[in-house]
């Protein structure tokens, strides 16, 4: 009978290292993988991002990676946004991606521990102009039939800013539809969001202070006329911008299926809808100036008569 020879030790140990080698190489490289898909490096690689990564960096949140806010908490989600990432990597290599990049940000990251997860309990604060807030109706209450996000306030409405609020937000939510003829009933009424002026406002001759209006609960419209400009509609060929098909635009008119699709269903932008409304004072006649009497601790503004 014919003997088999027998393998030579060195082969097989040599073939064991092999193995082991790539496996290792394997590993660190899918590690590098991983890790460079974690970073804002990956995002800025594409030139479509470039604006976005820009508006990061000069934002309040540059310190903050760009995964954990487009990541939700939890080892399975992020395994959903890789894949999710992976796609896009593949449509841009077969060129079939969008100009217009779109991310959806879950509550869960911006409440997640370390970030705000405190912001519901810090009750009211004070935005821009002396603006009261308060997060906590916001979020936890039905607002206009809708469930609001974190993200239906803190959008990139205009490039230049990143996951900020932007005025005309509050404005188009609290204002569209509630200006019937010359009465206007924003949502929450005007106190909701400021007060009335402290101290005395000189416009010409005349003297006034808020305080007696406001105890006598005469409403601030019946004063201060044409506030707001825009009607915050959504034009149809605003539909066009994301959308070609038939089936989808003949849904035009369906105002609750739209809303909870694009609001509460997905992060989408009022603004991509609806024209803006802006809410500011009309001018004041001639050119006002605000001077500091010194002997009154009260503001006091003078409008000088005619333009000089």
């Amino acid at each position: 009978m014919n003997e088999q020879p027998a393998k030579r030790p060195g082969r097989r140990r040599a073939l064991l290292i092999g193995l082991t080698t790539l496996f290792v190489v394997g590993f660190a490289v899918l590690v590098g993988l991983y890790k460079v898909s974690s970073s804002p490096l990956l995002c800025s690689s594409c030139h479509i991002m470039t604006p976005y990564v820009e508006a990061w960096r000069t934002s309040k949140h540059n310190m903050v990676s760009c995964v954990e806010c487009h990541y939700p908490p939890g080892f399975r989600d992020s395994l959903w946004v890789k894949y999710q990432a992976l796609a896009q990597v593949a449509k841009w290599a077969t060129q079939t991606y969008s100009s217009k990049p779109f991310a959806e940000i879950e509550d869960a990251s911006c409440l997640r521990s370390g970030c705000h997860e405190r912001r519901l309990l810090e009750g009211k604060v004070v935005f821009k102009r002396g603006i009261i807030f308060d997060h906590r109706p916001h979020l936890e209450e039905i607002r206009r039939g809708r469930q609001l996000r974190c993200t239906s306030c803190h959008s990139q409405i205009v490039v230049g800013t990143h996951i900020e609020v932007t005025e005309s937000t509050c404005f188009l939510c609290h204002f569209k539809g509630m200006k019937i003829g010359r009465e206007l009933k924003p949502i929450a009424g005007c106190t909701g969001c400021h007060g009335a002026p402290q101290g005395d406002i000189v416009v010409g001759s005349i003297r006034f202070n808020h305080e007696e209006m406001v105890r006598r609960g005469v409403a601030c419209t019946k004063c201060h006329l044409n506030v707001i400009e825009g009607d915050g509609e959504a034009p149809r060929d605003r539909c066009f911008t994301c959308h070609n098909q038939p089936e989808k635009l003949e849904r035009y008119g369906d105002t609750e299926f739209i809303h909870d699709f694009h609001v509460a269903g997905h992060n989408i932008e009022c603004a991509r809808c609806h024209s803006e409304i802006k809410h500011r004072l009309p001018p004041l006649i001639g050119i006002p100036r605000a001077v500091r009497d010194v002997d009154r601790p009260s503001l006091v503004v003078r409008a000088t008569e005619g333009a000089r």
